[in-house]
């Protein structure tokens, strides 16, 4: 029996170094180049919880979050815009009311001497909600977690975008 688990893990050991040996990440594990180690988040249009899971969402791909421009830090400007909600369908047959709730982020990236490293960009994203007129708290709860959604979304797209850079 010892022999079995011994082979066992030696099979898992050996898996394991080939698999990081040849490159393998898994999704969502790689980091911003090194150039953006320390970013001065500048936000406008922004609660201090938004502020918070950016902060989180930047400091989780590696970067650390200056609270000062310093003399290495690039300036990430970041605003967020709330789009008007839509209605798109109302049935007066069962009270259910189809919204598109959606979300814009402007961002522009400069260096620590001004220089421009990403001009301005707009990251936008939108969803449908089908929200209950008989069930308005269950609707209010729906609403915020899907603006949560839409938020922590842009957040990733953002990580994404300087990630290419």
């Amino acid at each position: 029996m010892p022999e079995y688990l011994t082979t066992r893990l030696l099979i898992v050991l050996l898996v394991g170094l080939a698999i990081s040996g040849c490159g393998f990440r898994l999704a969502g594990t790689t980091s911003l180049p090194p150039e953006l180690k320390q970013i001065y988040l500048m936000t406008s249009d922004f609660s201090s919880a938004q502020q918070n899971a950016l902060r989180q969402q930047l400091e989780r791909a590696g970067a650390e979050v200056a609270s000062q421009p310093g003399s290495q830090a690039v300036r990430l400007s970041v605003s967020l815009k709330i789009v008007p909600d839509r209605r798109l369908v109302t049935s007066a047959s069962n009270g259910r009311i189809v919204e598109r709730l959606a979300r814009s982020l402007n961002y522009s990236l400069k260096d620590a001497d001004g220089k421009l490293l990403a001009p301005a960009t707009t990251l936008t994203q939108q969803r449908d909600i089908v929200l209950d007129d008989n069930n308005l708290l269950s609707s209010a709860v729906e609403r915020r977690n899907v603006i949560e959604n839409l938020e922590q979304s842009l957040y990733n797209q953002l990580i994404h975008q300087l990630k290419r850079i």
